[in-house]
């Protein structure tokens, strides 16, 4: 297979936004197709023919004025570009080798998810303490490949485990769990190299890291911690 992936793009949390959900998205068929050895498999198999439920986070809302006492909607506008100008802060603190650190909550990465409309509704995080999960229900209609009329309209629908303790960098983070349409396929999927590609998923969690100057973090207490380390 010729098929060739271009790298997501490099505008705002990057592998939440719409190009890189679309990029995970052709980087697991391509694993599965390995797997699978056909289309018919993976047509049958590994993508259903609905879509799943995606939970939708509910708005978050602010206190308004001291003298008020009462609370304001913030839009997944709004919140994704607090969201934006954290992220740019520490990229910044990264180019100046300064140490600091950027916490992510759900509701942080949902509203990035949801801010861009053509990635609302396809994708969900969740962090339950020490662990993160991610779930998809992308059409694969949104996919400009080859195959993607060969498998029809399908949805893929997978769930994502992550644990990242103290210390996990981008060469070291793991998935713990990866369930497509039901059937679990390898946990090792950032390192297999992507038929066709011949480059790893990995690679491109390493780019972005190296973007934002990130040199670890960790996932606790319901949040993503990522740090920049000053020298």
């Amino acid at each position: 297979m010729n098929t060739q992936v271009e790298p997501p793009p490099k505008r705002g949390m990057g592998c939440f936004t719409k190009g890189c959900l679309i990029f995970i998205v052709l980087a697991i068929l391509l694993v599965v197709i390995g797997i699978g050895g056909s289309l018919w498999s993976v047509r049958h198999v590994y993508l259903s023919d609905k879509p799943a439920p995606i939970p939708q986070a509910p708005a978050p809302s602010e206190p308004g004025p001291a003298t008020s006492g009462e609370t304001s909607v913030v839009t997944p506008s709004e919140k994704s570009a607090a969201v934006h100008e954290r992220l740019d802060t520490m990229k910044q603190a990264a180019r100046a080798h300064e140490r600091t650190e950027v916490v992510l909550t759900a509701a942080d990465i949902n509203a990035l998810i949801a801010a861009n409309r053509k990635s609302s509704g396809t994708a969900s995080v969740g962090i339950n303490d020490t662990v993160a999960q991610a779930q998809f229900s992308i059409p694969l209609q949104r996919l400009d490949v080859p195959f993607r009329n060969a498998l029809g309209d399908r949805y893929l629908n997978a769930t994502v485990t992550i644990v990242a303790p103290p210390g996990t960098n981008a060469s070291s983070v793991q998935l713990s769990e990866v369930t497509l349409n039901g059937h679990k396929i390898s946990a090792g999927l950032l390192d297999w190299q992507l038929p066709g590609v011949g480059r790893s998923l990995r690679t491109y969690v390493i780019k972005y890291a190296n973007q934002y100057g990130v040199t670890d973090g960790e996932i606790r207490d319901g949040k993503v911690i990522l740090y920049t380390r000053g020298h």
